[in-house]
């Protein structure tokens, strides 16, 4: 069974290829950053950075799989507060992601909005689900193996599917 999740909102907006989750994290807004972007905290919840920084203009590749990178262009980072680039598979369209982050009392809100998915929007929700349950358990202090990442997702996904 799935963890309580302090999952604050989630939507999907089929007709403009967008996601949005909002999620609070058990940690400062800094410390969240560097979970976010640091290059040996980035294969505990996303995957390997094989090439570039978080600096603006930088374009950074991530290898979520072996031979499968997604490829960013960084159009803007204010660190610990805001994370904005292009997101590019090799078999999908050219989409965006904003990561902001508020800090709250002793915990940091995290809002993720992805957009440009077109039809890919429904399966990139509990993807985005997942990658932060990992990110949150990263920042506790205890990370997740990634062999179990589309175990997570398939809950997540079958859990979507019966909310409709």
């Amino acid at each position: 069974s799935l963890p309580a999740m302090p999952l604050i909102s989630r939507a999907i907006e089929p007709g403009a290829g967008r996601v949005t989750l909002q999620w609070s994290m058990p940690a400062p807004a800094d410390r969240v950053w560097r979970g976010l972007t640091a290059p040996e905290a980035l294969p505990l919840w996303l995957g390997s950075l094989s090439s570039g920084a978080f600096t603006p203009g930088s374009v950074v590749s991530v290898q979520h799989a072996e031979g499968y990178s997604c490829i960013s262009e960084i159009l803007h980072c204010e660190p610990p507060a805001l994370l904005a680039m292009t997101w590019k598979f090799p078999d999908e369209p050219l989409s965006r992601l904003r990561i902001v982050l508020t800090q709250e009392d002793r915990s940091t809100r995290l809002t993720l909005t992805h957009e440009g998915l077109g039809d890919d929007s429904a399966g990139y929700l509990p993807g985005w689900q997942a990658h932060l349950l990992y990110l949150e358990d990263l920042l506790q202090g205890h990370p997740r193996s990634m062999a179990g990442f589309w175990a997570v997702y398939g809950e997540l996904d079958d859990a979507q599917t019966v909310q409709g």
